[in-house]
């Protein structure tokens, strides 16, 4: 299947580009086939327009356009390198999406504007602040976490890492919680066997590390338009892959019924490709370019529904024992985070975070010595 309107170079070019893109094709039932074998619906995009930037940019100039700010120019050009390609060809597209898609910029610049302010990260800290101490098992796991960051190391190779004693980046992990049996003082009578839960953050990760606030933010929004996308790419590339397995189930029951024919009797195995088809001519009218940008633009007005933000509040002692039911011991602090909930719908314990680069590039040498080491071993 390919989708094109040809609204950049007029009717003739769209008549020629269009039976390019339909070369080889064979149609059975309406649905179509390359070269006999089942052949998933791919969205074909002009190598001649892909290489004519002029005919590119003219095809998003209209009179729909012209008003709409550059954010959402940009996130719709966005929309088309994440999602198809064959949008930017497609009549009426930014007309459809520039209000679902400022709705959503706008969700993501709320989500990022709620975040707390950054928290200090370092081998001194975690000793010091109960949160740095909660994300960590020891001081070490700070260095190794910077050290194992590939964008951290990205960004400290850069020139701009030099412009700042500090760099911004937002620190996530896995959360979850571990039922243990513990031991606790309860009316001044140590008690054995007591049911708890162990606050475990796992898997830590330092993504988008820029230089200031201002510009950790703007790569936060950008990121998180661009999780609600990937999402909604997700689920095409599922749509296709349930069309394909359609296609291969249709043609499995055609053979079927052609190498063990069935008496006049029994309709069902007739019956039952009927039924195949009709499926498959649905899903494959859900493939088509309106079909996908109508979705997408209910898809852009929810956006909570795929990316969300939640503030979280716990009781923990320096063991990593979450206290509950309104009791807490002495040694017990409040730890504040933010818990996201992201296309993948597992959740993350996020936080925004300040580092040293000092720091961080002296984790990177050690790991760097230790390498060598091992080598030399």
């Amino acid at each position: 299947m390919s989708w094109d309107n040809g609204i950049i170079r007029g009717l003739p070019w769209h008549i020629n580009h269009a039976a390019s893109l339909f070369h080889g094709y064979s149609v059975q039932n309406g649905f179509p086939l390359y070269g006999g074998a089942v052949k998933l619906p791919t969205s074909h995009f002009s190598s001649r327009a892909a290489m004519n930037p002029l005919s590119r940019l003219l095809s998003w100039i209209s009179p729909a356009s012209s008003s709409v700010d550059p954010d959402t120019l940009a996130a719709l050009q966005r929309v088309v390198e994440v999602v198809d390609k064959v949008f930017a060809m497609t009549p009426g597209f930014d007309e459809k999406l520039t209000e679902p898609v400022a709705h959503a910029l706008d969700y993501c610049a709320r989500l990022v504007d709620a975040l707390p302010p950054p928290v200090d990260i370092g081998r001194q800290y975690f000793a010091s602040d109960p949160l740095v101490h909660a994300f960590f098992a020891s001081a070490d796991d700070i260095g190794d976490m910077l050290a194992a960051s590939a964008p951290v190391r990205a960004y400290l190779a850069e020139p701009r890492s030099h412009q700042s004693d500090s760099f911004i980046a937002l620190m996530a992990a896995r959360r979850t919680e571990k039922q243990v049996l513990g031991v606790v003082m309860q009316h001044g009578i140590v008690a054995a066997g007591v049911p708890q839960s162990l606050l475990l953050l796992s898997d830590r990760a330092l993504v988008f590390p820029a230089i200031d606030s201002e510009a950790a933010c703007t790569a936060l929004r950008a990121a998180a338009f661009d999780s609600l996308l990937r999402t909604f790419a997700g689920h095409i590339e599922l749509a296709k892959v349930a069309y394909t397995s359609l296609q291969s189930e249709r043609e499995l029951e055609r053979v079927r019924l052609r190498s063990h024919p069935v008496d006049g009797q029994s309709d069902f195995p007739s019956r039952y490709i009927a039924a195949l088809d009709e499926r498959l001519r649905k899903q494959f009218e859900s493939l088509q370019p309106d079909a996908v940008i109508a979705e997408l633009a209910g898809f852009l007005m929810q956006p909570e529904e795929a990316l969300n933000l939640e503030p979280v509040q716990l009781w923990v002692t320096r063991a990593g024992v979450i206290q509950s039911g309104g009791t807490q011991d002495a040694d017990a602090s409040a730890i504040r985070f933010m818990e996201l909930t992201s296309r993948d719908r597992r959740r993350h314990a996020v936080l925004p975070v300040r580092i040293r680069c000092d720091e961080a590039r002296e984790a990177l040498e050690r790991i760097q010595e230790a390498r060598e080491h091992m080598l030399l071993v």
